[in-house]
C-alpha cells in the first residue's frame, strides 16, 4: 500500500513499505524537464542535473563521491522530457544517511564557477558524443521535426551552440526557482517506515514558506506527420523511422496499446519481425514501441535496412499493417502477447527501484495509486475486437510520418516513400 503525505511546504511524499527487503530506493523527482524548455534555454535541466554533484554548501564534489561509494556507488540522476530524477539505492539501516546527501544537492548546490565551466565542456563533448551515433541522432532529427516548435522537438542535452553560451549565473537562478518542494516529489520504496520519511523531510524542509504542490502540465503538443530525410554519407545502411499518433500515458487505451504494438514489432514472434527479418531478411534490427507523454504518444516502427531495400521494406510495412486492419489478430496472438505483457508487468517490479518509479510515474500522470492487479485485469480483459480497433483507428499509412537517415537525399527518400505510402496522401 502507497502512503502519501504533502507537507505544508508543497513537498509530495509517498512511500510503500516492503518489510522483505533490506534495502531502500530514495528519489527526488523535478517537476520538470526539456518539454518545458525554450529554444534559449534548451538542455538547462540536463545542465543542471550535471551540476548537482559538483558540490553543496555543505560537501564537495569528492565527498559526495566518497559518500555515493559508501552507500554502496548507487546516487545517480537522469534527465527525461518530463522530469529529473535523482536517486540513490542503500541498506535500509542508511536511509538517514542517504537522504541527507540527496536532499542537500537537491536544496544546497552552489555551482562552483571553476566545476561549472569543466562540467559545460563535459556537456558538449556528451551531445557530440550523441551526434555521432547514428540511432540516437536518428531519433533526435524526427522528433525535431514531427514536433516542430514544442518542447518535445527539443533534444534533452540541447543543442551545442546553446549550451556552450550558458553561464554559471544564469543556470544557477533557473535551479534556485525550480527546485523548490513544491515542485519536487520524494518517493521512497523498501524497509522504511513512512512517518520516518515523514519527519526526515519535516525537519530538512522546516524553512521553506507554505505553498501548494505545482501542477504537473505542459503546453499542448501539436503532431506534424512528413516525409523527410537527412543525408549522412558515412553511413553504410539507412535508419528508417516511421511514426503515428498513440494515445497518451494516463490514455485508458494505454494497456490495449501495449499489446496491439507487441503483436505488430514487440518481438520476435511479431508479424513485423517474422516478416521484415525471418521471411524476407530485409534487416537484422527491426522493432515497434509506443513513446508515450502526458497529453500524447507516439507509435514507431524502427529499422536499419540497405538503402536499395527501402522501397521493399515500406511496403512489406504497409503490406502487414492493411493485414492487420482488413483481417485482424487472432486468438493465439493475442493470448500470447497477453501472457507476455503479464509477465513483463510483474517482473519488471520486483525490485525497490523499479517500484519507486513505478509509484512516482503513477503520482505525477495519474495523481493517484494504481496497483499491479488494476494493470493485470485490464489486460485480461482485452479481446481481439479491442485490438482490430487500434489497428483501425491508429495505423493510417496515409498520416504516418517517414524519416531516412542515410546516405540519400531528401528528394530521393520522398520520391521512395511517396512511390508506396506517399500515393495515398
Amino acid at each position: 500500500m502507497i502512503e502519501k503525505t504533502v507537507l505544508n511546504c508543497g513537498l509530495v511524499i509517498i512511500s510503500e513499505f516492503l518489510p522483505g527487503f533490506s534495502s531502500v530506493a530514495l528519489s527526488y523527482s523535478v517537476r520538470g524537464g526539456s518539454r518545458i524548455e525554450n529554444t534559449d534555454n534548451n538542455g538547462i535541466h540536463h545542465c543542471i542535473e550535471h551540476m548537482l554533484f559538483k558540490g553543496t554548501s555543505k560537501y564537495d564534489l569528492k565527498q559526495i563521491a566518497d559518500i555515493s561509494d559508501r552507500l554502496g556507488g548507487r546516487l545517480n540522476a537522469f534527465t527525461s522530457k518530463e522530469i529529473t530524477q535523482y536517486y540513490t539505492k542503500s541498506i535500509a539501516e542508511k536511509l538517514p544517511d542517504s537522504f541527507d546527501i540527496l536532499t542537500d544537492i537537491i536544496i544546497n548546490s552552489t555551482f562552483p564557477m571553476d566545476e561549472f565551466l569543466k562540467e559545460r565542456n563535459v556537456l558538449i563533448q556528451e551531445i557530440k558524443e550523441a551526434e555521432d551515433n547514428p540511432e540516437t541522432n536518428a531519433f533526435e532529427i524526427l522528433y525535431e521535426e514531427i514536433f516542430k516548435n514544442n518542447g518535445l522537438g527539443f533534444p534533452i542535452g540541447g543543442k551545442e551552440d546553446r549550451v556552450a553560451s550558458f553561464d554559471r549565473n544564469s543556470i544557477y537562478d533557473f535551479y534556485k526557482n525550480c527546485y523548490t518542494p513544491d515542485n519536487l516529489l520524494l518517493a521512497c520504496v523498501g524497509n522504511i517506515r513512512h512517518e520516518h520519511l515523514v519527519q526526515l523531510a519535516n525537519d530538512a524542509f522546516k524553512h521553506f514558506p507554505p505553498r501548494k504542490p505545482t501542477e504537473f502540465n505542459f503546453p499542448i503538443p501539436s503532431y506534424q506527420a512528413d516525409i523527410f530525410a537527412q543525408k549522412n554519407k558515412s553511413l553504410n545502411q539507412a535508419y528508417a523511422i516511421i511514426g503515428f499518433e498513440a494515445p497518451s500515458s494516463i490514455s485508458p487505451l494505454r494497456h490495449r496499446f501495449s499489446i496491439m504494438n507487441d503483436i505488430l514489432g514487440g518481438g520476435m514472434s511479431s508479424r513485423l519481425f517474422q516478416q521484415i527479418r525471418e521471411e524476407k531478411a530485409l534487416a537484422y534490427t527491426v522493432n515497434s514501441f509506443a513513446d508515450t507523454y502526458l497529453d500524447c504518444g507516439i507509435q514507431l516502427i524502427y529499422s536499419i535496412v540497405d538503402k536499395k531495400k527501402i522501397t521493399e521494406f515500406l511496403e512489406t510495412v504497409e503490406t502487414e499493417i492493411l493485414r492487420l486492419k482488413e483481417k485482424g489478430i487472432t486468438q493465439d496472438e493475442l493470448d500470447r502477447s497477453r501472457d507476455h505483457m503479464t509477465a513483463s508487468v510483474v517482473l519488471s517490479l520486483e525490485g525497490p527501484t523499479s517500484r519507486m518509479r513505478f509509484h512516482v510515474s503513477n503520482e505525477l500522470n495519474l495523481k493517484r495509486e494504481m496497483t499491479v492487479t488494476e494493470i493485470l485485469d485490464d489486460i485480461k480483459t482485452v479481446t481481439v475486437e479491442d485490438i482490430n480497433d487500434l489497428y483501425r483507428d491508429y495505423l493510417d499509412m496515409s498520416r504516418a510520418s517517414v524519416f531516412f537517415y542515410g546516405d540519400l537525399k531528401r528528394r530521393q527518400a520522398r520520391n521512395i516513400a511517396f512511390g508506396s505510402v506517399g500515393r495515398r496522401r
